[in-house]
């Protein structure tokens, strides 16, 4: 059986985009600083390093924790479709 999602407005999926361009940049920072830390051994404050993690990340979270909360309300709104596939659409086990 189907199950309903909800239909977003582009202007959500397009947050999501930006949301994700953030996240990828992040996690190229947590790469570098965790090479860096491995080669060279830690540079600076860890609890500076640490609080400035949260501040660049919190704001990612938020904006993911938003674009759930615009999802729910359109669920519960009943603003949902329905995706079908054909028969030879569906993956094989």
């Amino acid at each position: 059986m189907a199950k309903p999602y909800p239909i977003l407005p582009a202007s959500v999926l397009d947050e999501l985009n930006d949301l994700n361009g953030a996240l990828g940049a992040y996690d190229a920072l947590m790469t570098a600083w965790i090479n860096q830390t491995l080669t060279d051994g830690p540079a600076g404050d860890p609890k500076h390093f640490a609080a400035g993690c949260q501040f660049l990340l919190r704001p990612i979270l938020e904006g993911f924790q938003s674009i759930e909360s615009q999802a729910s309300a359109f669920r519960e709104m009943g603003v949902v479709g329905v995706c079908t596939l054909g028969e030879s659409d569906q993956e094989k086990p």
